[in-house]
């Protein structure tokens, strides 16, 4: 294992560092202990950059693994998404609904005032069931071979595309009946296939205008909450896709021997899923 590599998992008690070990991992650091980690991200071509977004804090950034960090934008931050094409600009989340862009690597920063310009029969479904009730921006999904492509996950409140890094927006949330949206990616070897994990489902499409269709493909979980692709060991085999899922949703959980979580594997874009985890 390379022992250069860095493992950064944000907890609703602040942000673990772990470093690769020829024997396994080990923990080098902890910040932010009184913090809630939403959302993580790191820059592919300068790796020792990472941003954490603190809940109800703002965010914040690292240029040296994570041994000194420095907060670059306030707010109430819920995501935050490297353009995988360009580690100088930098789209930040927040609650209620709004989105931020930085193209000086997070030293200034603008609001994309457009996405509140939507029309009030989108902007109606952007709530939350929790005092203050305002939805926020869950996830941020920028396109790796069009940046200019940015889908967000509204928790609530569906997803929003735009073609032109945010100067307009449409709703493309149709076929989805409970819009508390988690994530959204598109399969690594099928540029225009989707899948959106959500609190009531799981989604995919090819064409998310014209609509969502279901594909727990053998799951026996209804709420889906994350969802990562891992690099096949050879070209002629297919990306898998581990899912983060559970049996109902945190207010469920909360009773005795409820949290029933899984985190079950898909081997091909539409093959059945196996459940890893009961």
């Amino acid at each position: 294992m390379n022992e250069h590599v860095r493992l950064y998992a944000g907890t609703q008690h602040g942000l673990i560092i772990w470093r690769s070990v020829s024997a396994g991992w080990q923990q080098i650091a902890r910040h932010f202990e009184n913090g809630i980690i939403d959302s993580i991200h790191g820059c592919k071509q300068s790796p020792e950059k990472v941003f954490v977004g603190v809940t109800h804090d703002g965010l914040y950034r690292t240029s040296d693994g994570g041994k000194n960090w420095g907060k670059v934008l306030d707010g109430d931050i819920r995501s935050v998404s490297v353009d995988p094409t360009d580690d100088d600009v930098i789209y930040a989340g927040v609650e209620p609904v709004g989105l931020f862009r930085s193209e000086d690597g997070g030293d200034r920063w603008q609001e994309i005032t457009s996405l509140k310009s939507m029309p009030q029969s989108v902007r109606k479904n952007w709530w939350y069931p929790q005092p203050p009730h305002h939805g926020h921006v869950r996830n941020i999904h920028v396109h790796p071979d069009d940046p200019r492509t940015l889908y967000l996950c509204l928790e609530h409140g569906g997803i929003v595309r735009s073609f032109d890094r945010g100067e307009s927006w449409q709703d493309v949330s149709k076929g989805i009946d409970y819009l508390d949206i988690h994530v959204i990616a598109n399969f690594p070897t099928l540029r225009d296939r989707y899948f959106v994990a959500s609190a009531r489902g799981f989604f995919t499409s090819d064409k998310p205008e014209i609509g969502w269709v279901r594909a727990e493909n053998g799951l026996t979980r209804d709420y889906f909450h994350d969802f990562v692709f891992l690099e096949p060991e050879s070209a002629s085999e297919s990306p898998a896709m581990l899912i983060a899922t559970a049996d109902g949703s945190p207010g469920f959980w909360r009773r005795e021997n409820r949290g029933a979580r899984a985190l079950p594997s898909l081997k091909a874009p539409m093959d059945g899923i196996v459940d890893a985890n009961h």
